[in-house]
């Protein structure tokens, strides 16, 4: 999510905020030189169970942004690909960002929620979830809700492209053939 701005100097500014797999790609490499230890603090952040993001920033020349602001608005106003030719602008302007820090915040759960899944898993309905969140943090969350416990088999497919995350599921699917084929010759002994 980003926003753009002009400030009482007359400088054009971007602020963003984001997942930092999203913002670390939007980030100029060389003018971040602490980003390793952000990134310490950040997964120190989600083991606890916490919500992190990453905040940047760049300046932008009065003349780029007049030109991109432009080609935005018939992006905006497109009756075709509208969506589409908007992120691509997106994309482009949310480049050589400068790290500005990190946040982390406890995201608590609605009430009853953990007692609404043991309840659920009790009753012999399965429960899945997909999410957007570091595997730490989805994992913390999983196991204050009642979704996750010590005696559960986890499988975790996590991935960025499509080969990585068909490999892992491919190496799940293994795990899981693995497990019924051991406990069947448990049962049949």
């Amino acid at each position: 999510m980003s926003v753009i701005l002009e400030n009482e100097k007359g400088e054009v500014l971007l602020y963003t905020k984001g997942a930092d797999s999203m913002i670390l790609e939007r980030m100029d490499k060389a003018k971040n030189p602490d980003t390793d230890s952000t990134m310490k603090y950040l997964s120190e952040f989600a083991d606890e169970g916490l919500r992190t993001l990453l905040i940047a920033y760049k300046k932008i020349s009065k003349d780029k942004y007049i030109d991109w602001s432009k080609r935005y608005l018939e992006a905006a106003t497109a009756t075709e690909n509208k969506q589409e030719k908007m992120e691509i602008l997106q994309d482009e302007i949310e480049t050589d960002m400068l790290l500005i820090g990190a946040t982390a915040i406890e995201d608590k759960l609605q009430d009853e929620v953990g007692s609404t899944i043991a309840f659920l898993k009790k009753a012999g309905i399965k429960v899945w979830v997909l999410t957007g969140d570091k595997i730490e943090t989805a994992i913390n969350i999983g196991f204050s809700c009642n979704l996750l416990t010590k005696e559960l088999k986890r499988i975790i497919i996590d991935g960025k492209e499509k080969a990585d995350v068909q490999k892992a599921i491919e190496a799940a699917q293994q795990k899981v053939h693995f497990f019924f084929r051991s406990i069947m010759k448990i049962s049949l002994g």
